[in-house]
Order: structure tokens, then sequence, then C-alpha cells
């Protein structure tokens, strides 16, 4: 699927809370792509030893952004919950109240649904209630992840960003 534009439309879902496994930790910013071609391998890995499904696709979520670093959570969502080991955490997604909008194709537009989103919290009078995450459809979590294939062809990436609100 190739798609031209990105309208960005808004919407409010309800979220239910999500089981994870994730790897938390500071990084650069211009080391954002090598940290999660380490990261989901490391996580599918862990999955597979611990007999644990995926319940839906992989994503990141950024505590903190800086110009230079970012306090970045990788994380895939599983069934159900399990202990994590090392630098692997178990976790959840919170539930609740949320804005969503969707992104289509390469990373370097995706300021643009980030900015949606924003206008559309001020313009509503809606506050974020924790920091927002990126969930990305064009990565499968349940092959074995090869992070040499996923720069292959942004134009079918699909990328649902989702923002938690008050």
């Amino acid at each position: 699927m190739t798609v031209e534009s990105n309208s960005h439309d808004v919407e409010i879902e309800h979220l239910d809370p999500q089981p994870v496994l994730s790897i938390r930790q500071t990084v650069r910013v211009a080391d954002l792509g090598q940290a999660m071609g380490e990261r989901i391998p490391a996580l599918w890995g862990y999955m597979q030893q611990q007999g644990v499904r995926p319940a839906g696709p992989l994503y990141v979520r950024y505590h903190t952004f800086g110009d230079t670093e970012t306090d970045m959570e990788t994380g895939l969502p599983v069934v159900e919950a399990v202990a994590g080991e090392g630098q692997i955490n178990s976790g959840e997604l919170p539930g609740g109240p949320a804005v969503t909008t969707w992104h289509f194709g390469a990373h370097h537009t995706l300021g643009e649904a980030y900015q949606s989103i924003g206008t559309w919290l001020e313009t509503s009078g809606r506050a974020p209630d924790g920091p927002s995450w990126e969930v990305y459809y064009w990565i499968d979590p349940s092959q074995n992840p090869n992070p040499d294939s996923w720069n292959a062809d942004p134009s079918t990436w699909r990328i649902q960003l989702i923002q938690p609100i008050k």
C-alpha cells in the first residue's frame, strides 16, 4: 500500500490496560534507530524464551524527548503478564481515554502527526495524561524481527500515535 498523504485525523478512544515487556533507557536522539534495532530482537527473543504470545504490534514510548537525549521505552504488548529479567521489564500500557491519529510513511514526517494531536489538545481544552507512544503496525511481532528489512519500503509503514488524556 502506498499512501501519498497523511490527513492526521484525530479520534478519541478508550484503551484497556495492556501488559507489556519493554526495555527503557535514556539514549541519544541520534541513536534512536540503532537502539530500536537492538531492543526489538531482544524483546522478541525473551518473549519466545518465556513462551509468551504478542498481543499487538511493537511500540515506542518517549517519557522525555530533549534536543540530544530521550528517555525511550521500546515494548511489546503481550497476551498475559510475565516477569521481566535483566534489561527487560514487565509493565503495562495505561488504560483510559486517549487521543489517537495515524501516520503513513517514513518517520521524517511523523512530527506532523504529533502536531495534529497537539493542536487537538489545545483547541479541545484537554491535557495529556502521561507520555505518548507510537505503535508500529509495519513490524510483525509474531515473526523473528529482521532490522535490515525495516527500511526496505517506508511507503508501507503504518504508525498509530497514542496520547493518553485527562
